[in-house]
């Protein structure tokens, strides 16, 4: 019997504790070498969930702008009741210049779209379209999860990681899931963090309302701990209760 118990003792022990290496960041690179990769950013495509910040100025007169009360560091209110949102037909409703279709374009391309409108009625027209902050939602074992908004132009995947406090030990870093909307449909991508390709992938950078979400490792379905200490205290803790009971039911 002692010798069964010493044997699952031992097996647990191996197959428990997590390892330095399931906890590091981008692990296949040579630390002697400096080295750079290319970076593949996609551009952004509105969706139905977006709310578009617009504003169109002219040499003699600004019209069109959203509310003036939004500065930097407003909160999403602000923007949800003076941006203009993308109804169900893809189209954002402009003052004076009616109805604009955005879905599925960039803000490069509506730019471009409203100059063409916007300059039958305004002379030397200034146009600027902007998203109402890139929204990630951050889900799983991460120190703080929950939904984060940044105000500005690109967030990594780093990015979001960071503003949630980082991955926990218990974070399985090879198998981190990106959920991204397009065209009314979810796909789901697959990224791993312990390996450098994520630098130069399409998933590096995220997109407006991606949610980030990494699942656990399987030490924490088991319950038994992060370190071999930890796993050794829990298992002393079993193996002993075991014995008692056996005992118990000897005498």
């Amino acid at each position: 019997m002692r010798k069964v118990f010493q044997f699952v003792l031992i097996a647990l022990l191996m197959s428990s504790c997590i390892s330095m290496k399931k906890r590091v960041y981008i692990q296949n690179t040579d630390d002697s070498m400096n080295l750079s990769y290319v970076i593949n950013k996609q551009e952004y495509k509105v969706s139905e969930q977006d709310i578009l910040y617009v504003t169109v100025k002219s040499l003699t007169e600004a019209t069109l702008s959203n509310d003036q009360r939004i500065q930097t560091g407003s909160s999403d209110l602000l923007f949800y009741l003076s941006g203009y949102s993308v109804n169900t037909s893809g189209e954002i409703i402009l003052p004076v210049v009616g109805s604009v279709y955005v879905l599925g374009k960039t803000l490069e391309q509506i730019k471009s779209d409203l100059q063409v409108k916007v300059d039958v009625y305004y002379k030397d027209a200034i146009i600027d379209v902007k998203t109402s902050g890139i929204k990630i939602n951050v889900l799983g074992e991460v120190a703080s999860p929950g939904k984060y908004t940044f105000y500005q132009n690109s967030v990594t995947i780093f990015d979001a990681l960071s503003i949630s406090g980082d991955l926990s030990d218990l974070a399985n870093r090879k198998e981190v899931k990106i959920l991204r909307h397009t065209d009314g449909h979810v796909s789901v991508h697959k990224v791993d963090l312990t390996s450098d390709s994520i630098l130069s992938s399409e998933f590096y950078f995220l997109q407006p309302n991606d949610v980030l979400y990494v699942e656990p490792l399987r030490a924490k379905t088991w319950g038994i701990g992060q370190t071999g200490w930890a796993t050794f205290q829990t298992l002393l803790t079993t193996v002993s209760s075991t014995l008692l009971i056996i005992n118990f039911f000897k005498n």
